[in-house]
């Protein structure tokens, strides 16, 4: 399966109509992941990483160099002036012991931020998650992160948030399909206790 999954690539059409190349990260990405980084503002980095964040060389190792059995990226990919500019990208890391879950993440830079890219890059993890088998995805998700609550809410699988302290903890099930709830998914609430 890794072998599928390095080599995954796929063409979607985004709400302004531009096609958007989902694809598999390479090493040799690192470049435009510089690139699309030095472009993403502080608020969308605290978002995503709960805070400041530095991005150093062993950061874009992680990011670029990765198994696709243990750990998947994709990035998207819209062609800018003749050349590639990664205008995002999304992961999940397989965590616990029985490789059935994994923790799912994404960055958006933010001229492109609304435009459903994060919506498409979690539709096509779900299917690589499935396809490998993972039971569940969880995230931590800031309270006000809505946009990235929605995407989770509206992905087609049964979510579960449980507020904590200083996030919502999500959980989704990719062993069901949503399909009786539409555009506005399902999910339920667990207060923190």
């Amino acid at each position: 399966m890794k072998n599928d999954i390095s080599k995954y690539q796929v063409t979607e059409i985004l709400r302004d109509q531009r096609p958007l190349i989902i694809r598999a990260v390479h090493p040799d990405d690192k470049g435009l992941i510089i690139d699309t980084i030095g472009r993403v503002g502080a608020e969308s980095i605290y978002r995503r990483f709960f805070g400041p964040k530095k991005f150093t060389e062993s950061d874009l190792k992680q990011a670029t160099e990765v198994d696709f059995v243990n750990v998947v990226a994709l990035v998207a990919v819209l062609e800018k002036d003749g050349k590639d500019h990664v205008a995002g990208g999304g992961r999940y890391v397989r965590i616990g012991g029985t490789g059935q879950t994994a923790e799912v993440a994404f960055l958006i830079e933010d001229a492109f931020q609304g435009l459903g890219i994060g919506s498409r890059l979690f539709k096509h993890l779900v299917s690589i998650g499935r396809d490998s088998g993972i039971a569940r995805f969880e995230a931590e998700v800031l309270p006000s992160n809505e946009a990235m609550l929605r995407v989770f809410a509206r992905g087609g699988v049964p979510v579960t948030r449980t507020m904590t302290r200083d996030s919502i903890h999500v959980v989704m099930d990719l062993k069901k399909k949503d399909d009786e709830h539409g555009d506005e998914g399902h999910f339920s609430e667990t207060p923190c206790v």
